[in-house]
């Protein structure tokens, strides 16, 4: 009797179907996160954060430690352009938030510096990374980080910026204000937020404006409806 035996190697995954699956995946977990903690759950908004902050980190460091990700070369490669684009979209969404919003009652002492910290400089840092720098990782590295030049540029802009606007949509659409107010502003919003990390393929300066924008809402429009969901309430003592 002759025996054979069979070498069944594992198949590979292509690097682009990889890639892929990894920003279907962060996109269904972006809508669950605030499906489930807020229009499930309706967490209190330190509460949800909490949860939110977790999660998300927990599902970027698998990506990048699945898929080597190289975050040195990611935060490194043109900072000073990104940083400088990143300051002058921070001053517009600075101003547009003024501009925009009325003035709601915030909280005051120990308790607003938190949330400063928490819902403006942590929720803002956050969000930029899962609805900006992960989907600009994403088309980089689908594209082999083949972004030099004017043609590289334009090819990183038009794979990153469809899949920064998917992320966007699936995120806001898991709050029930999204869902009633509509996706224009949060697209808007964060396409704009976006141009430093499309223009140089270093989300640095997306950080910096979103994060300019959380802490200019949280200490103008506390309660808005529009800059940092779910929307929040100044409760009397």
């Amino acid at each position: 009797m002759t025996t054979h035996i069979c070498d069944r190697s594992p198949v590979e995954v292509p690097r682009t179907a990889r890639h892929v699956g990894w920003f279907a995946l962060g996109s269904a977990v972006a809508f669950l996160i605030p499906w489930v903690g807020i229009s499930v759950l309706d967490l209190q908004h330190d509460v949800f954060y909490l949860a939110y902050f977790a999660l998300t980190l927990a599902l970027l460091a698998a990506y990048v430690h699945t898929e080597h990700v190289n975050v040195r070369d990611l935060f490194t490669r043109n900072w000073i352009w990104s940083v400088a684009i990143g300051a002058v979209t921070a001053a517009a969404l600075w101003r547009n938030v003024i501009a925009n919003s009325s003035a709601t009652p915030r909280p005051h002492g120990a308790y607003f510096a938190f949330e400063v910290a928490w819902r403006g400089v942590g929720y803002g840092i956050i969000d930029a990374l899962l609805l900006t720098a992960f989907p600009c990782a994403v088309a980089y590295a689908i594209l082999h980080g083949h972004t030099s030049g004017i043609r590289g540029r334009i090819r990183f802009i038009a794979l990153a910026l469809p899949l920064i606007w998917l992320i966007t949509a699936t995120y806001h659409l898991g709050y029930p204000q999204i869902r009633q107010d509509g996706l224009s502003r949060p697209e808007t919003g964060n396409t704009i937020i976006s141009v430093p990390a499309l223009l140089t393929t270093n989300p640095a300066g997306s950080i910096v404006a979103h994060v300019t924008m959380h802490v200019t809402a949280v200490n103008h429009a506390y309660q808005t409806r529009d800059y940092l969901p779910p929307q929040t309430f100044v409760t009397s003592r």
